[in-house]
C-alpha cells in the first residue's frame, strides 16, 4: 500500500489545527479547574512555591484547632471560677444574715455553709476539659503551641482550689481542714458553731459579731484570691483569642499567596478560548481551501 503524500499547504494546515486544539484543551482545563498551574509541567517554580504555602497553611490550621481547644478549656475554667465566687458570696451573705437570726435559723445556716463547701469541692472536681483540670492542682498545666517553633507557645499553670486550700486567711495563706462543722468554722474565723451563741448575752453577741467580721474578712480574701486567679486566666484567654484570629488571618494570607501563583484569570482564559475557537475555524477553512485547490488541479486531467 502506497504512502499518502500531503501537500505542504495541507500539512501546514493540519499542524496548525493540531497546535490550536492542544491550546483549546489546555484553556478548557483551566476554565474547568480554575487553575493555571495544576501540575509541575505547567510551571515547576510556581507549582512548588504554591505547594509550600499550602502546606504551611495546613500546618497553621492544625495549630489553630489546638488554640481553639485551649480557648474552650479556659472558658470552662473561668465559668467554674465565676460559680466559685458566687458560692463564696453566698457564704458571706449567710454570715451577714446570721447577725440578726435566731438560734434555730443559725443552726440551718450551719448546714448551708457545710453544703456550700461541698458544692465548691464538686465544682472544682467537675471542671475538667479533655482530661485537663486547671482547678484541682497547681501542677496541672495547659500548653498551647502556635507554630512549629518550640518557643512559640503559651503555658497556663493550674491552681489548687480544692476544699483544703480554697478558703484563705487574712494574709492570703490557705487553711487545712475537712467538711466537719467545727473545722469549717475555724477556717472561716468561727470560734464556735453559729447556733451556740446566746444573743441575749451582750458579751456573746459581741463575740459573735467579732467572729462574723473575721469570717466575712476571710471570705472576702478568698473571693479576692479567686478574682485574681480568674484575671490571670482571662489574660491568657485573651492571648489565645488574639492568636486564633492571627492564625486565621495568616492562613488566609498563605492561601491567597498560593492562589496568586496557581489560579487562572477566568476573564483572560475566556478571551483566549474565543480567540482559539476563531483560529480553529480559520484553520478548518484554510484546510478546506487547500483541498479544493488540489481537486481543481485534478480536474484538469479529466
Amino acid at each position: 500500500m502506497s504512502e499518502i503524500t500531503l501537500s505542504n499547504t495541507v500539512r501546514t494546515s493540519l499542524l496548525s489545527l493540531g497546535k490550536t486544539q492542544a491550546l483549546v484543551d489546555k484553556t478548557q482545563n483551566r476554565l474547568s479547574t480554575g487553575l493555571s498551574v495544576a501540575h509541575p509541567r505547567d510551571g515547576a517554580v510556581r507549582y512548588f512555591q504554591a505547594k509550600s504555602l499550602d502546606e504551611r497553611a495546613k500546618a497553621f490550621m492544625d495549630r489553630k484547632s489546638s488554640i481553639n481547644q485551649g480557648i474552650s478549656s479556659l472558658e470552662a475554667t473561668l465559668k467554674a471560677m465565676d460559680s466559685l465566687e458566687q458560692l463564696t458570696n453566698q457564704a458571706i451573705g449567710i454570715f451577714e444574715s446570721a447577725r440578726s437570726a435566731g438560734s434555730t435559723q443559725r443552726a440551718e445556716f450551719e448546714n448551708q455553709l457545710t453544703e456550700l463547701a461541698k458544692q465548691i469541692e464538686k465544682i472544682v472536681h467537675d471542671t475538667s476539659y479533655q482530661g485537663l483540670n486547671l482547678l484541682n492542682s497547681s501542677a496541672s498545666k495547659l500548653s498551647v503551641r502556635f507554630s512549629e517553633m518550640s518557643e512559640s507557645k503559651l503555658e497556663v499553670d493550674g491552681v489548687d482550689f480544692k476544699y483544703s486550700t480554697f478558703f484563705q486567711k487574712s494574709d492570703g495563706s490557705a487553711f487545712v481542714g475537712t467538711y466537719e462543722r467545727y473545722q469549717l468554722g475555724s477556717r472561716m474565723g468561727m470560734e464556735a458553731l453559729l447556733s451556740e451563741f446566746n444573743f441575749d448575752d451582750a458579751s456573746q453577741l459581741a463575740s459573735f459579731n467579732a467572729m462574723a467580721d473575721l469570717a466575712v474578712a476571710r471570705l472576702e480574701q478568698t473571693k479576692t484570691y479567686v478574682q485574681s486567679k480568674a484575671a490571670s486566666l482571662a489574660n491568657s484567654l485573651a492571648i489565645l483569642r488574639v492568636r486564633s484570629d492571627f492564625s486565621q488571618e495568616y492562613i488566609n494570607t498563605l492561601e491567597g499567596g498560593a492562589e496568586k501563583l496557581t489560579v487562572a484569570d477566568l476573564n483572560q482564559e475566556g478571551a483566549n478560548m474565543l480567540a482559539l475557537q476563531t483560529r480553529q475555524q480559520l484553520g478548518i477553512q484554510a484546510l478546506s481551501f487547500a483541498g479544493q485547490s488540489e481537486q481543481s488541479i485534478l480536474g484538469l486531467f479529466r
